[in-house]
């Protein structure tokens, strides 16, 4: 598979890191201009003012004339000045600089949450949970890091470079233009030295996020690890990983060395010539001291800058790297999209139609629906049945939008459902799917999130309802009891019940339950129906059972075979009629057949 790290993302990247900047103008501004005044006024002016009062000491040596703190008082009081004003402005600048990081960097976080958010279902059973967390992360910190590197390493070396280079071009020009030269061929070599290192960062920065996922994986699979006696295999696998991203790590270390060998030695030769040459020039051509001091304090700063150089890409390179998944992942457009002028929802009875509807999984060359036509009746209960495979589940995502059809139209109330926004679809139909997954939050939340505004007496009301509430006030902390990462902490039943009387708070017109009792016992199980068909009266119903006793009161039964409706009915006729759904009850296990009078 292709990955990030084989494709360009250094420009989308620096898009999005502007994107998020842009709008702080006067903060970024600011910071960039404070960079510059910063340099200036601490490394580069105070330098000068010292020349300055060197020469005049050298003066005054050379005249024989006396030499008093009164003689270089300007001098003093001017690089006082420069002090003070410099901490001023690198304050003032590193507040700007913060503060509209810290504002972007949540922003960042928000963006790609709701990136996320709104990506469609096969986006997220392609990847790994923990990935997406690791990449996020990734993203944000590269941000800090790449704006941090820009403010006081890339404007602060420019600025630096560029003045010390003026300053230069007066006091030694001969001098300025070989070091120039020199830079140029330095600022080459590294350039093209960096090229081949940041393919190595990009490749262990997907590593590290592949090893990220795996390690969530294993660890929210350890029960089943531990009942399969799978330690071993699974130390294999994870071992595997973390070698292959130790082997990353070794060729951008070889890589990283080998670049920093030879822009030391480069560093050195600068050293050595700036020396060399000033000394020259005090013995030949009787330069003045605080030329001498200029050319070397200036080529010496620079020279540590040109070394520091050597680490400003690096950290830009590691950032891009980082940065890189996650900036394919945000250029990415879900498969299911909103119209762009959406109509004013009009659910209200409940009433579905599937209209020579077609659909094909991606993979697959063979449609899963073709033609398929389904008209329920607002209020009515169906119940959906068939072997695996069949097509229960893949319709009910379809009238949920989790997925979207290839042709023909699925209507509710008469409303085509791809000309309104997904969220008002779905506030409108209230799901339970077969293993609810619950938030690390208390009990009360995960029920309360059918009905945001409920109060708590609504929320206790339905779960008396769903048979949750016997079990709930059991608990030490009652419903603040957190449940833990997935509702890991309740069994499988419980979770059940919490996910079926979240459903009946939300009181929406249609209701779908996929498999929503397979979690629970048979005495669970009849309480628990009792409570559905006290939700399902004047809603539309749609219930995918595998345990047919589940269903046998449905005013219709669709059984499901290869996409196609082979039979419908009620329970009663269906059985008479002796085809596929008498042969699946025939079959059940375990299920039991309502009393007939």
């Amino acid at each position: 598979m292709k990955t990030s790290q084989d494709k360009p993302t250094i420009a989308p990247t620096l898009k999005l890191i502007w994107r998020f900047t842009r709008p702080y103008p006067f903060l970024f501004w600011y910071g960039t201009l404070g960079a510059i005044l910063g340099v200036l006024s601490d490394s580069i002016v105070p330098q000068f003012i010292i020349a300055e009062a060197f020469n005049r000491l050298q003066q005054l040596y050379a005249g024989h004339q006396a030499i008093t703190f009164h003689s270089i008082e300007p001098y003093f009081i001017a690089y006082s000045v420069m002090a003070v004003l410099a901490l001023v402005i690198w304050q003032t600048q590193a507040m700007s600089v913060w503060r509209y990081e810290i504002q972007a960097m949540r922003r960042i976080t928000e963006y790609i949450f709701r990136h996320l958010e709104h990506m469609d279902s096969k986006f997220h059973a392609d990847r790994f949970g923990g990935a997406l967390v690791s990449q996020t992360t990734k993203f944000v910190r590269a941000y800090e890091v790449l704006v941090d590197t820009f403010n006081w390493s890339i404007v602060t070396g420019v600025t630096a470079f560029l003045a010390s280079l003026v300053v230069l071009l007066f006091v030694n020009p001969l001098y300025a233009l070989i070091f120039t030269g020199v830079c140029i061929v330095y600022f080459s070599i590294i350039y093209r030295l960096m090229q081949r290192q940041l393919f190595f960062n990009s490749r262990l920065s997907h590593s590290e996020s592949e090893t990220t996922a795996k390690l969530a994986d294993a660890i929210t699979n350890v029960t089943t690890i531990r009942a399969f006696a799978g330690e071993a295999t699974e130390t294999r696998l994870f071992g595997k990983q973390t070698a292959q991203k130790t082997r990353h790590h070794w060729k951008l270390m070889n890589t990283q060395m080998r670049n920093e060998s030879i822009s030391r030695s480069g560093i050195m030769v600068v050293k050595i010539m700036a020396f060399g040459i000033g000394m020259v020039g005090v013995v030949t051509l009787h330069t003045p001291i605080g030329a001498l001091y200029l050319t070397l304090t200036y080529t010496l700063s620079l020279a540590d800058r040109l070394w520091q150089f050597m680490f400003i890409i690096r950290n830009i390179n590691r950032s891009l790297g980082d940065a890189a998944d996650m900036t394919e992942i945000l250029q990415l457009q879900t498969a299911v999209k909103d119209p762009d002028a959406p109509e004013p929802v009009h659910i209200h009875r409940g009433e579905i139609e599937f209209k020579e509807v077609g659909f094909c999984y991606e993979k697959e060359n063979k449609p899963l629906f073709a033609d398929l036509n389904l008209k329920i009746k607002p209020g009515e209960q169906i119940g959906l049945v068939g072997h695996s495979g069949g097509g229960k589940s893949s319709l009910v995502q379809l009238l949920s939008r989790f997925m979207d059809i290839d042709s023909g139209a699925i209507l509710i109330d008469g409303q085509d459902i791809t000309h309104i926004r997904q969220r008002d679809l779905r506030k409108h139909i209230a799901y339970v799917p077969q293993d609810p997954l619950l938030f690390h939050r208390s009990l009360m939340e995960n029920i309360r999130y059918g009905d945001p505004q409920a109060d708590d007496e609504a929320v206790i009301a339905v779960a008396k309802m769903a048979h949750a509430h016997e079990f709930i006030n059991h608990l030490p902390e009652g419903y603040n009891t957190l449940v833990g990462e997935r509702g890991v902490k309740l069994s499988g039943g419980q979770r059940q019940r919490v996910a079926i009387a979240r459903a009946m708070l939300k009181n929406a017109p249609i209701l779908v339950l996929d498999e929503a009792t397979s979690a629970l016992d048979s005495e669970s199980e009849r309480l628990i129906q009792d409570a559905l068909w006290k939700l399902m009266e004047g809603r539309t119903a749609i219930v995918i059972a595998h345990r047919l006793s589940t269903i046998q009161r449905m005013d219709r039964i669709i059984v499901l075979e290869g996409g196609r409706i082979v039979e419908a009915g009620s329970h009663r006729e269906l059985l008479h009629n002796g085809g596929t759904y008498a042969k699946l009850w025939a079959h059940q296990a375990g299920g039991f057949m309502e009393d007939e009078e």
